[in-house]
């Protein structure tokens, strides 16, 4: 690997590492210099802004992550099946990479306003189970971006509680609970 492309990854990892710990706001340019073992300068070289560096971290690995979680869930038939993938998929992700996807959750609203209307999201996805399960008759006559958040916010909160130290153990042994309940929550 060349010096310019490790240096442009050390920069990334030390930022991913400080707006996890410390936020986007609060993370100087200089913090991330220090920890990757880079000038200052090193970071303005590959990105435009420190904002432009949380951008890319998200964008990058939140598509990643659609591919994986799309992937998840391809040729499952039921929208229970799908959204356990999901589950699966997003607690594999918090404990194989905890800073990566404490990253992610915590990231998302900011990034938000930066989001192409046609973006893909998870949230996408999940409304699109729901959606296909409320025409298969496994999900109730509700509405589903309501459907669709209650399911979100149900999963993304466990990872959350674990990372604020209210939740401990591996979030893959809680797939099969956090499942049942969120289709508790829309089942027909």
């Amino acid at each position: 690997m060349s010096r310019p492309i490790a240096k442009r990854q050390d920069v990334m990892d030390a930022a991913l590492k400080l707006f996890v710990e410390k936020g986007i706001e609060e993370t100087t340019t200089r913090d991330i210099a220090e920890l990757a073992k880079a000038g200052e300068g090193t970071m303005f070289r590959h990105f435009k802004s420190k904002e432009e560096l949380a951008w890319h971290l998200f964008h990058e690995n939140l598509e990643i992550f659609m591919k994986h979680l799309e992937g998840s869930v391809a040729g499952l038939s039921t929208a229970k099946g799908k959204i356990r993938a999901m589950v699966e998929a997003g607690y594999s992700l918090y404990e194989t990479n905890p800073v990566l996807c404490t990253f992610l959750l915590l990231t998302e609203h900011s990034a938000a306003r930066r989001m192409p209307e046609d973006y893909k999201t998870p949230i996408n996805l999940i409304l699109a189970v729901i959606e296909e399960g409320q025409k298969k008759g496994e999900i109730r006559a509700m509405d589903p971006s309501l459907a669709a958040a209650l399911i979100f916010g149900a999963i993304i909160r466990v990872p959350v509680f674990k990372h604020a130290g209210h939740i401990t153990g591996d979030l893959r042994g809680k797939v099969e609970e956090v499942t049942n309940t969120c289709f508790k929550m829309i089942a027909a």
